[in-house]
């Protein structure tokens, strides 16, 4: 019953944190995940977390044992012999004083060995998810030895801790061997020559075998506790690395008083913004844009002008360091963040796919859609009729990241899912930079009929898809340094007209 009970309280405590933690993982800013390695947070929340999961099931059992155990022969040792039992005990503090040396000497060990842990996870899932670019380029011998390295530097410290618990465990067993010793020869001159406690009923030959059977059960509870402690520690340890993320606050918080953003005209407009990852080395630089309602404008400049980071802080994934933007007026500071990304459908230049079917991936943002809604953006975007031609349709799964897709077929299904929430802003971030004429000129189609009434930001550089905007927007350092029509920016012969004829030559070269 009692080891049932403590199986329940451990499995109770971990599904409850699994659970904290994934909740947490998705309330957490966009810019976590910029900053921490995947397999660092694959790592603490599957071996941490179970890591915790053996101690509270064994390491608790165990206690509550050894505890029992101790007491109870404690007693019985303490009305046999209080002498003796005090002798015995003064063996505790020198076990927990080892205990203690080791669990210090093991610990940055064993948190070094958690972050390898992450490392090796991280590195094991590129290897997978790269493996295309790695037999392509012939590396997979240079993949196995950088692997190799990290798996090597895991295994010196593994060798390190089992050197320490080589040393710690038979001093252990040491110690406790010659306080046995001590107490049969101690006992065994009281009870030959007296003068042990002379009561009533001396001390006799059969008290001192009585007193040394029970000592043994009494030493191994506390050095079991030793053990225990030290699987706490460990336990400690793993538990630090995952409520480090549960304990994180968001970098983008919600006013306790934000609104709901309901019905919106599609207006943005940024006022002096200044934003960079690193708040020292800005990225945007007192950045001033309007964007009117419904209008279609393409964002283009150098690489490092700060395109792609603009369009970040529009779904408040990031906030401003200083200015404001606004969405028809309204500070986005001041919305409920939910609603505010419910008006944004946006398509990333690396598109990501879950391992479902192509109905579940096109209704991801909208899982209560029914299927003529679902069908209605697939053919908005261009992609039904591939999707019909496959033997099972919509309920093809695509395998992971869509694997079983090109780039272009992907492109397509990640803007079917931004249209089947109907936003009214979308944002297409360097979306059809690596596409085929074909595929490019059906999302051509798509931005020309089907986008009419909603903002569109278009960020490419590709100058057929550049031509479909109404307005272009030029960055450079930051600013915004030119804007206008094509015509009106090939005419000012700045940088602009400078991005252009090479980015057609590159084009043209293709």
């Amino acid at each position: 019953g009692r080891r049932y009970y403590t199986q329940y309280v451990a499995q109770l405590t971990i599904f409850n944190i699994r659970n904290d933690l994934y909740r947490k993982l998705h309330e957490l800013s966009y810019s976590f995940f910029e900053k921490i390695d995947t397999g660092q947070i694959i790592s603490r929340a599957t071996s941490d977390i179970d890591r915790v999961r053996r101690f509270l099931g064994f390491g608790l059992t165990g206690l509550f044992s050894s505890i029992l155990t101790f007491s109870s022969v404690f007693l019985i040792l303490f009305s046999l012999n209080t002498e003796l039992t005090l002798i015995s005990l003064s063996i505790t503090p020198i076990i927990f004083i080892i205990t203690y040396v080791y669990a210090k000497k093991s610990r940055p060990l064993v948190m070094e060995v958690r972050q390898l842990v992450g490392e090796i996870a991280s590195y094991s899932r590129e290897g997978i998810l790269g493996i295309r670019v790695i037999k392509a380029y012939n590396l997979e011998k240079y993949s196995y030895n950088n692997f190799l390295k990290i798996n090597l530097r895991r295994y010196n410290i593994q060798l390190n801790l089992a050197k320490l618990r080589a040393f710690t465990w038979p001093f252990l067993t040491l110690v406790v061997s010659l306080i046995s010793i001590f107490v049969y020869w101690y006992g065994g001159l009281k009870v030959m020559y007296g003068g042990l406690e002379p009561t009533e009923n001396s001390f006799k030959l059969g008290d001192l075998v009585a007193f040394t059977v029970y000592l043994g059960m009494l030493i191994w509870p506390i050095v079991r506790l030793g053990f225990i402690t030290v699987m706490a520690q460990y336990a400690i340890i793993a538990a630090e690395r995952f409520f480090e993320i549960i304990d994180m606050e968001p970098g983008v918080k919600e006013k306790p008083n934000a609104i709901n953003l309901k019905k919106i005209r599609g207006e943005i407009r940024f006022e002096n913004v200044v934003f960079g990852y690193d708040s020292n080395k800005p990225i945007l630089k007192n950045l001033n844009l309007e964007i009117k309602p419904g209008e279609r404008i393409a964002i283009v400049g150098p690489t490092g002008s700060g395109k792609s980071t603009l369009i970040k802080l529009i779904p408040r994934f990031y906030d401003p360091i200083k200015g404001r933007i606004l969405i028809d007026g309204i500070d986005l500071r001041d919305v409920k963040i939910r609603s505010l990304r419910r008006h944004i459908g946006l398509v990333h230049q690396d598109i990501f796919l879950f391992p479902g079917t192509i109905r579940d991936n096109i209704a991801y943002g909208k899982p209560n859609a029914s299927m003529d809604e679902i069908i209605a953006a697939a053919k908005a975007a261009g992609i039904h009729d591939f999707i019909v031609s496959l033997p099972k349709g919509y309920n093809t799964v695509i395998g992971e990241r869509g694997i079983r897709l090109s780039g272009g077929q992907k492109q397509r299904i990640a803007i079917a899912r931004a249209l089947l929430i109907d936003p009214k802003i979308i944002i297409l971030d360097d979306s059809t930079s690596y596409l085929d004429a074909e595929t490019e000129r059906i999302i051509g189609e798509v931005l020309k009929k089907l986008f009419k009434g909603r903002t569109v930001i278009i960020i490419t550089q590709r100058p057929s898809t550049i031509r479909l905007a109404d307005r272009i927007v030029v960055l450079s350092d930051g600013r915004v340094v030119e804007e206008g029509s094509h015509e009106e920016l090939l005419k000012k012969n700045g940088l602009y007209a400078k991005l252009y004829m090479s980015w057609f030559k590159e084009e043209g070269d293709e």
